[in-house]
């Protein structure tokens, strides 16, 4: 039987609020950003666009509306703003899944999520790569390889690499309060961490879901459309372990979940076009009384040859010859392996994540050294896990890790 979203008071919260984030596209960018720093929306619509000034605005007031963001302070009137009063912001939270909310997601999402998190972090290396911002400092990190580690080398890496993560978050407030005090510029840093599991000789390990090519609507507002309503994750749940239909679910969970056969049908008219279910079939006859009761499958995102679209589209033939590019395109294949064969996500702690960060040179240096740091310890794990398994008999896990930390070019400004 599957999970029902009942008792999971904390992680629906965490969801509904990410739901708000992810509505409106250009909100994602606001988090981000007003994490980093102090912002007025004005201030962002000079940097990024989105819009016109107002419409921006609406979305700060917005997040604010919801706790997401927080006013900080205030400045005027006089000066640009005139008779004006400036409201300056700080978010609360990133858009982010805490792990309790990630593992409590059904399959199906998680690796849409893990999926279009990857398709996110080669957009913006290949964006660093062609702007060449990539290779202005000497010291940059790209490193992308396949290891050989155990369960406990598995989790091992894996805190160590939740550990790396939130230590870059913390170089950036160090950096911001340093340069408060010396004057000195920060710059744009992206840093990437991805770990996950491939599989044994392509083995499926995953459900069994219906390819099927994304809507037309942005990834952010498609989560947006499920992460509202429990009921929504909990059909598509079930879509992950078979054929569902409006009459099976609601004789299975509408009398637990309090919801009419209608309320549930309005639930799956939400889901469909947002691309989280895809119509498998039809079945005629016994009580349906001459009707068609129409089922579903929960939806696969399409992982094929992307060599012509998304962010591997038309490559320029001096990128595409760099070994940079190749260390990329080794990894996507990988990826791809791992996310039809269902491995990609099968661990709780896989990372897929890119950070935007604001840093001074102190801080660029000391997450390089942190990042060649935990390098050392991820290849001492696999020597370490190498010893265990042989005295152990437990099979191998096959992992592969990327670490990378390069500068980038300023943030692209919206329509």
């Amino acid at each position: 039987m599957g999970r029902v979203w009942l008792g999971m008071r904390k992680v629906v919260e965490h969801l509904r609020r990410l739901a708000v984030i992810f509505a409106v596209p250009i909100r994602v960018k606001i988090v981000t950003e007003t994490y980093q720093r102090e912002m007025s929306p004005k201030e962002f619509h000079e940097e990024f666009g989105g819009g016109s000034p107002s419409r921006v605005a609406q979305q700060f007031e917005r997040l604010a509306e919801h706790k997401i963001l927080r006013e900080v302070q205030r400045k005027g009137p006089g000066g640009a703003r005139r008779g004006g009063v400036e409201k300056f912001y700080r978010a609360t939270e990133l858009a982010f899944c805490d792990h309790p909310t990630w593992v409590a997601l059904p399959y199906s999402i998680r690796l849409a999520v893990g999926w279009n998190g990857f398709r996110e972090i080669i957009a913006q290396l290949r964006r660093s790569m062609e702007e060449q911002t990539f290779e202005a400092r000497a010291d940059r990190k790209l490193t992308s390889e396949q290891l050989l580690l155990d369960e406990e080398g598995c989790i091992r890496v894996s805190e160590a690499i939740s550990e790396e993560f939130s230590d870059h978050w913390e170089e950036q407030d160090d950096a911001r309060r340093r340069t408060a005090h010396s004057g000195e510029k920060l710059f744009r840093v992206g840093s990437a961490l991805i770990f996950f599991e491939l599989p044994v000789d392509d083995e499926q390990v995953g459900p069994s879901l219906v390819a099927s090519r994304e809507p037309l609507i942005p990834f952010s507002v498609r989560l947006s459309k499920v992460f509202e309503d429990e009921v929504c994750l909990q059909i598509i749940d079930e879509g992950n372990r078979g054929e569902i239909s409006v009459p099976s679910f609601h004789a299975k969970f509408g009398k637990r979940l309090g919801l009419s056969r209608d309320a549930i049908r309005r639930r799956f008219d939400k889901i469909e076009p947002a691309g989280w279910l895809v119509p498998v079939g039809y079945k005629t006859g016994g009580k349906r009384r001459g009707g068609a009761e129409k089922f579903y499958r929960a939806t696969g995102p399409a992982i094929c040859d992307e060599d012509d679209r998304g962010p591997w589209a038309k490559v320029p033939g001096s990128l595409a010859e760099s070994e940079d590019w190749k260390t990329l395109m080794w990894l996507s294949e990988k990826v791809k392996r791992a996310a039809l064969a269902g491995t990609l996500n099968r661990r709780d702690d896989m990372w897929m994540a890119w950070s935007d960060l604001n840093l001074d040179q102190e801080g660029w240096e000391r997450i390089v050294a942190s990042l060649e740091a935990l390098h050392a310890f991820i290849r001492a794990e696999h020597e370490a896990a190498k010893a265990r398994l042989k005295r152990s008999g437990e099979h191998p896990i096959v992992v592969v890790i990327t670490l990378g930390a390069l500068e980038m070019p300023k943030p692209l400004k919206e329509p």
